[in-house]
């Protein structure tokens, strides 16, 4: 037995053809194909292979049964049908002749059969990559949507590359295809398709296990996959792990941490681990002293990511996102703060919100009716979240 790759679709079922074909002299002959492109190969004498369009693919499901009697009383024994293409292979003792011999009606019948309709699918598909592009943009931009989640989350990464293999494949499609129907059509035949042809089914089959794994991990993140913590302190949901001790095991500010008084009733922080980042999230809403005192509103987020471009990213996306709402408690209307000794900062609401990154670290800190950018809470602030010293 032998594997091998068979990535190849029905606009380019001949380069599929040539391929089966250099197997032959090795005394290779086609078993099956699984998983849509993994190739299984036997031993056999005089192996001999044809690659067909199935000319009904897009009025029925099932290939002509007459037609495939017909090559099985001419030695042809039918394999399989895969993406629009029927592969056979001779039967044993069997010279058959090849099952198209007239090139000229078999570029006919390609070109009216599939290549248009093919050409009419992939503006289809490319129109719905947009679409969906577009769809996302809408769910993740305005107030309270965030694509900072989707971008650190660790089905990202994999939906980055099925997408980026997906689109990079259409796309070559859309040059090379115009190209070798103009060859097909100067010779009058079905040519066999050139390097680039492999390549680009080669990216295609790939984009779909991609995609399909991204989807699972999706959906496993969903569920929970990742949760580090979760905890909450709150008299009206009944919920009381979020102790001030369980909490500042964790790099987060604390309302005891600025001299304020611990809340009484609400506490939440929770936290997730992905492939690209470790993300924490705390709240806290706490009374000051005397009876005119103001109810301090805190807030931590807490990015540490893999690497530093990434950092800088999910920078830069928070601060736009929470600009335009995408924020609990508003819009945050960030100003350069160069002064505070990170690498990149910025400040709000009269200091009282800041915005920062040191190296892999984005954190966005914030204590309403506080303001957080003198040196004494700045260094605080550097301590809990776990950040080198100025």
């Amino acid at each position: 037995m032998k594997l091998g790759f068979f990535p190849y679709s029905a606009m380019n079922y001949k380069a599929g053809q040539a391929y089966l074909e250099r197997m032959e002299p090795q005394g290779w002959r086609l078993r099956h194909v699984y998983l849509s492109c993994i190739a299984l190969f036997e031993r056999a004498e005089r192996p001999r292979h044809f690659v067909d369009l199935d000319i009904r693919q897009f009025l029925s499901e099932e290939p002509d049964q007459d037609y495939l009697q017909l090559c099985a009383d001419a030695g042809w024994e039918h394999i399989q049908t895969l993406r629009g293409m029927l592969l056979f292979r001779a039967a044993e003792g069997a010279d058959p002749a090849p099952i198209q011999s007239d090139t000229g009606m078999e570029w006919e019948r390609f070109w009216k059969r599939y290549a248009r309709k093919n050409i009419i699918t992939s503006l289809l598909v490319l129109l719905a990559a947009a679409g969906l592009l577009a769809l996302v943009s809408s769910l993740t931009s305005g107030p309270g949507k965030s694509l900072t989640a989707v971008v650190i989350s660790s089905s990202a990464l994999l939906y980055l590359v099925s997408l980026v293999l997906g689109l990079v494949s259409i796309f070559m499609s859309f040059v090379t295809t115009p190209l070798y129907l103009f060859r097909c059509r100067r010779s009058g035949q079905v040519e066999t398709p050139g390097r680039i042809a492999l390549l680009q089914d080669t990216l295609f089959q790939l984009y779909r296990p991609f995609y399909l794994i991204a989807a699972c991990v999706a959906l496993a993140e969903i569920l929970g996959m990742g949760t580090t913590v979760d905890l909450g302190w709150s008299s009206i949901n009944g919920e009381y792990t979020a102790t001030v001790e369980a909490c500042r095991e964790y790099p987060v500010v604390l309302a005891s941490d600025l001299g304020l008084r611990d809340s009484e009733d609400s506490r939440y922080l929770d936290g997730h681990r992905t492939l690209l980042a470790e993300f924490l999230s705390y709240r806290e809403i706490t009374e000051g002293d005397g009876p005119e005192a103001p109810i301090y509103i805190l807030t931590t987020e807490r990015y540490d990511c893999a690497f530093e471009p990434l950092a800088r990213l999910v920078f830069d996306l928070r601060a736009n996102e929470t600009r335009n709402g995408a924020f609990l408690w508003g819009e945050l209307d960030w100003v350069d703060a160069p002064g505070l000794g990170f690498e990149e900062s910025y400040s709000c609401r009269e200091g009282s919100y800041l915005l920062l990154r040191q190296g892999n670290v984005v954190s966005l800190v914030g204590c309403s009716d506080l303001d957080l950018t003198t040196p004494e809470l700045l260094e605080v602030i550097r301590d809990r979240l776990g950040l080198p010293p100025a």
